[in-house]
């Protein structure tokens, strides 16, 4: 059967309760950031001009842009306009934050901290699970520069020269991880 469309249409239907499937990654995302302390993410606010947004929601903003490959502040600020699951994350707020605001935030210190927090607390997660180990760390033998020759590649013997240092260092991000659970 034929559905007659028509673009200046004067029903509008609004779907309001909308919820990702279970195992779309913001499910992933929301658990990691909910279960970071609120202590880790408080900041000095002004006492003047509009309240800020919660540190925990740009959070959530940036992992999912980054997950789809977009890394601009413009496309990210786009796609909390736009994007379902970007906006289940932001809990369907009414304004978004715009590029401004995202960069500001991801520039700053303390969330420069708080994302590589949230690399080792994931890295360890994944560890528990045992979705990764040791053997998983790699280096990749490859690196092409623009003009390509023999000396723009990085070959085994160096990758392998440095997988104890990759060890060393994976080690040591195990041991700052304790600290910080």
């Amino acid at each position: 059967m034929h559905m007659n469309y028509i673009n200046n249409q004067t029903s509008l239907k609004l779907e309001l309760d909308w919820v990702p499937k279970n195992e779309h990654i913001v499910w992933a995302i929301d658990s990691i950031v909910e279960s970071i302390l609120t202590a880790d993410l408080e900041s000095e606010s002004s006492w003047t001009g509009r309240p800020e947004y919660p540190a925990k929601m740009l959070l959530k903003m940036l992992l999912f842009a980054y997950s789809r490959k977009t890394f601009s502040g413009r496309h990210i600020a786009e796609m909390a306009e736009e994007n379902l699951p970007m906006r289940w994350l932001m809990g369907n707020i009414l304004t978004t934050p715009s590029h401004r605001t995202i960069n500001r935030f991801r520039v700053n210190d303390k969330s420069k901290e708080l994302i590589k927090k949230l690399f080792i607390t994931f890295r360890d997660r994944l560890n528990q699970l045992g979705l990764i180990d040791d053997s998983a760390l790699f280096i990749d033998g490859t690196k092409l520069l623009a003009n390509a020759n023999k000396y723009t590649f990085v070959w085994r013997k160096s990758v392998e020269k440095f997988e104890p240092k990759l060890d060393a260092k994976a080690d040591k991000l195990y041991q700052i991880t304790s600290t910080f659970l």
